[in-house]
């Protein structure tokens, strides 16, 4: 069948022009750029097709490279159910990640040698060594970072200096990363990532095997082109070479996973790597109105490292257009109520989208309630093994004991009362049986006046949170309790304040919800149950979808609510310079949010009365146009409003906003042999040097944290710095 159109009506196949176009390209390099909704599943199965059906290509000559396992499995069943399975099974649909370990067993056949053994499971090698290095366990969340960011190195194939680049972490990542690196090559393991980086060395190394591959896979096609990394197209520019025939399918305005590796550079470099290479455009949208759609093409203009596109949609849409709607609420509790109405009123596929996971705990806690069906989107439940939510039930325990030196050992430096790791050495030796914790540090204050009056304070504020209902006890915890004051400190160590101010927002909803800390906890306990086991359940209600915007991508729903959107959140960084790269993802992630809507796109806005916290500025660009003054940099362009200030989180007081603060201390230490040069050690930074000294405020060097200013003479009076 060499006959285009007749290969079309055999198969009742229907394409736009240029749709057309890029089925039937089927020599050299094109990189086909398809807008949100245009189709590009089924050019991608067409054009494979057609290779077989009108020009007679070997069906084992075609690779066909996606980015995940399921989107590889969803490519087969499309061709399967449109051309029959019995040419299905004689594709080769595959991740680059499994290709890639075919490379390597090919050269182990080849050349009668072993590769190193692959490592399923990260995680607990990490954990272990974090242990090792760092002298304590990580955190669930801290952990799951430290993954990330060694796939991001390697999948961005960074150097040393370009690792010691990368923002501060808690703990030194290069330490880790290091150690890491290390262990792997005694014990002869690679991890997921470095079977890309193996078989890119190989085919580098090997002509005759790259000759081998290029010769069995004469035309290559990568599906969602936007989200594979630089070692990933390093690979597929070897498999192409100059003359091969490369089929790439993607849009840059549609890659949202920097994070870990994505690089869509390369899809604007193409005509450089490629000179003879053609770029392509499909610019319908047949998925929403028109309303979302020309609001959304405007929008994505806010970025300028892009390809030009201006995506429309067909003539005679099906849908009734409906305006972009802006909704405004009283609290966060409330916009969980209107999504609840909304869903029982209305008929309609629906999905809920927020960036964080912890977004949906709320409204999951409500749909439970309401036995209403839902389904979450590859959501993650580490929120409930944050430190923060730990230290919320240590704080209420030990209320309940105050006589217990354990639990007590475990709250002391989080409560902004000066005291020190000796003195609660000492402690266990001066307490007598029953005794108050407080009562025995009174006892010990000597004529520290200040601090006998906030261990008085302490008392009774945690004899109060005995009896407080969580919407009450919390606010206690932070504010009477002062574990603000370590949030602070958290924050100024590298902890996200939005991050924290998201958690405890969900907090403060769920405990207002119960009327006491028992059934509070109990309420966290089952979501987290409930969050961790398959979502799907049988109801009359139409199925809801949770997701975040991450995992939305490739949805698509009749209405779509987005929730949470502030200012902090989206974007998380400012729009300057050096953060101008992070910025245009920003733009992108909220791009693809907004177009996974087909008729209706709510945004739910609270009018916090207490909280600086405003709704995100993309939403106003998108409803209302982008801003008219505008100046470029580094390929954004930067509006004349300035970024929500941030400074710090609620009031810092206490010894924690001290050790920061340039303010004059009650203390009076002998500071003369502190000058810059000597050694120190911080009870949590462990070792530093002291590089400049100016009164009571230096400048420390960590060897784990890196610098720090700190007040030495609280410090050193309060027995963190010896």
């Amino acid at each position: 069948m060499k006959n285009f159109e007749a290969f079309k009506q055999s198969y009742h196949i229907k394409l736009n022009p240029q749709q057309e176009k890029a089925v039937i390209r089927s020599h050299g390099q094109t990189l086909l750029l398809a807008v949100p909704g245009s189709g590009k599943t089924t050019v991608i199965i067409c054009r494979i097709a057609y290779l077989l059906k009108c020009q007679q290509i070997d069906p084992g000559q075609i690779l066909t490279l996606t980015f995940s396992r399921m989107g590889a499995r969803d490519l087969k069943a499309r061709y399967t159910k449109l051309f029959g399975e019995a040419q299905a099974e004689t594709l080769h649909f595959s991740t680059i990640h499994s290709f890639a370990l075919a490379v390597i067993r090919h050269y182990e056949r080849s050349y009668r040698r072993r590769a190193h053994t692959v490592l399923a499971n990260t995680s607990p090698v990490i954990r272990e060594l974090y242990r090792h290095v760092f002298k304590e366990h990580p955190g669930e969340i801290e952990l799951s970072e430290i993954c990330q960011r060694i796939g991001f190195c390697k999948n961005m194939m960074l150097t040393t200096d370009e690792i010691k680049l990368l923002p501060a972490m808690e703990v030194d990542f290069l330490q880790i990363y290091e150690a890491y690196e290390s262990h792997k090559l005694s014990e002869q393991l690679m991890d997921f990532d470095d079977i890309l980086k193996y078989a890119w060395g190989l085919l580098k190394k090997y002509p005759e095997m790259l000759a081998f591959f290029q010769d069995k896979y004469r035309y290559i096609h990568l599906d969602e082109a936007q989200d594979s990394s630089k070692i990933q197209f390093k690979i597929i520019e070897l498999l192409t070479g100059e003359t091969g025939n490369l089929f790439m399918v993607g849009d840059e305005d549609q890659s949202i996973y920097g994070f870990r590796g994505a690089f869509p550079e390369s899809l604007l470099a193409f005509k450089e790597t490629w000179p003879q290479g053609e770029v392509l455009l499909m610019e319908t949208n047949y998925r929403s109105t028109r309303e979302i759609v020309e609001k959304a093409n405007a929008f994505i203009k806010l970025n300028q490292q892009r390809y030009q596109k201006e995506m429309s949609v067909p003539d005679g849409s099906r849908f009734t257009e409906i305006p972009i709607a802006r909704e405004w609420v009283k609290s966060s509790e409330a916009q969980y109520q209107l999504i609840i109405e909304a869903i029982r009123r209305e008929g309609k596929e629906i999905a809920v989208l927020y960036r964080n996971n912890e977004s949906a705990i709320p409204l999951v806690d409500l749909l439970d309630g309401a036995g209403i069906a839902y389904h979450i989107k590859e959501h993650s439940p580490q929120f409930f093994s944050h430190f923060l939510i730990k230290d919320i039930g240590l704080f209420y325990e030990f209320a309940g004991n105050p006589g217990d030196l354990s639990l007590f050992t475990q709250v002391y430096y989080k409560i902004d009362a000066a005291i020190s790791r000796e003195t609660i050495n000492q402690l266990g030796n001066l307490m007598k049986i029953g005794e108050n914790v407080f009562d025995a540090l009174i006892r010990c204050s000597g004529d520290r006046a200040w601090q006998v009056k906030r261990l008085k304070e302490l008392k009774a504020g945690f004899k109060k949170l005995q009896t407080a209902p969580p919407l009450k006890g919390i606010p206690m915890i932070l504010d009477q309790l002062g574990y603000r004051s370590y949030l602070n400190f958290r924050i100024s160590s590298g902890q996200s304040e939005e991050s924290i101010e998201q958690k405890l927002t969900v907090l403060q909803i769920l405990g207002g919800r119960v009327s006491n800390f028992s059934e509070f906890f109990d309420k966290l306990k089952s979501l987290e149950e409930k969050l961790q086991e398959p979502q799907r359940k049988k109801a009359k209600i139409p199925l809801v979808t949770l997701s975040t915007l991450h995992s939305s991508k490739g949805l698509e729903f009749e209405k779509v609510f987005i929730i949470d959107a502030t200012e902090g959140q989206i974007p998380n960084v400012p729009n300057t310079p050096e953060d101008a790269k992070a910025y245009a993802e920003e733009v992108r992630l909220f791009y693809v949010g907004a177009t996974r809507a087909k008729a209706e796109l709510i945004f739910i806005c609270v009018k916090h009365r207490e909280k600086d916290i405003k709704p995100s500025p993309f939403i106003g660009y998108l409803i209302d146009g982008l801003p008219r003054k505008k100046a470029r940099i580094f390929g954004t362009e930067k509006t004349t409003a300035k970024p929500r200030a941030r400074q710090g989180f609620g009031q810092s007081t206490g010894k924690f906003r001290d050790y920061l603060s340039s303010q004059a201390s009650q203390v009076t230490i002998d500071l003369s042999s502190y000058q810059a040069g000597t050694v120190v050690n911080h009870q949590r930074f462990g070792p530093g040097t002291i590089l400049t000294r100016n009164g009571a405020i230096a400048s420390i060097h960590f060897e784990t944290a890196g610098e720090k200013k700190m007040n030495l003479a609280v410090c050193l009076e309060n027995g963190v710095i010896k």
